[in-house]
């Protein structure tokens, strides 16, 4: 296994162990217990992958995962949140903010691996810059985020609704699951969201790509969406 992956966890017990648990699998780790260093590290190291806690001696989880998606250099990085929080609605208002994945505490070993390997396995994966998409009269743009429709291009997207929409038409014409969606966009099970998570985030969507471009993007009852721009 390739792949650079920061742990940030208050806890040195459990950064100790993740790191033995990752290492084991090929990957190097860095690992610190406080926010600020975390960030530094982020900017200075360019990891591939950050496992963050929530609960930290100087900065909160999220004000670093909020402030990476919003330095240029590093927006794009991976991050799954580990947590032992426990309060309801907490994992869709990460998933949400920014994060990528969320694993709440506490949570098996072959848990962590699967994510990590996803978050790492994942195209537009930190430092990538990725082709553009053509499916009928969409373009997507992802170095740039951004969507042509006709040619045109439409008003803008927040991350989950870009990233929902290109999972759509890269499956185009083919229908893609509510859970698939779930895992792909926010790195979770559907279960974990909250029930009208995704159905707020289509809505949006259909709104931003007007008529024009919300009659290409049908509900496919009990089981997901689909994009046809060739209907």
């Amino acid at each position: 296994m390739e792949g650079k992956i920061l742990i940030v966890d208050d806890e040195e017990t459990i950064c100790y162990l993740l790191s033995r648990l990752l290492e084991r699998e090929g990957y190097q780790v860095i690992k610190t217990t406080r926010g600020q260093e975390a960030l530094e590290i982020i900017l200075n190291e360019k990891p591939d992958l950050m496992v963050l806690d929530l609960n930290l001696p100087d900065l909160s989880g999220e004000m670093i995962y909020e402030s990476v998606r919003q330095t240029p250099e590093v927006k794009n990085l991976p991050i799954l949140i580990i947590t032992g929080r426990n309060l309801p609605g907490l994992s869709a208002k990460c998933l949400n903010g920014g994060a990528d994945a969320f694993l709440a505490k506490p949570f098996e070993n072959s848990e962590l691996l699967a994510q990590t390997r996803a978050l790492l396995r994942r195209s537009t994966t930190y430092g990538e810059t990725d082709k553009s998409i053509e499916k009928g009269c969409v373009e997507i743009q992802s170095a740039q985020r951004r969507v042509l429709l006709e040619g045109v291009p439409i008003g803008h997207l927040s991350p989950k609704e870009f990233d929902v929409l290109k999972e759509l038409v890269v499956h185009s014409p083919g229908v893609v699951g509510k859970d698939e969606l779930a895992v792909k966009v926010w790195g979770t099970s559907l279960n974990q969201l909250h029930p009208r998570t995704l159905d707020v985030h289509i809505r949006r969507i259909r709104q931003k790509i007007g008529e024009t471009g919300a009659r290409f993007l049908k509900t496919i009852p009990a089981i997901g969406y689909q994009w046809l721009s060739n209907s």
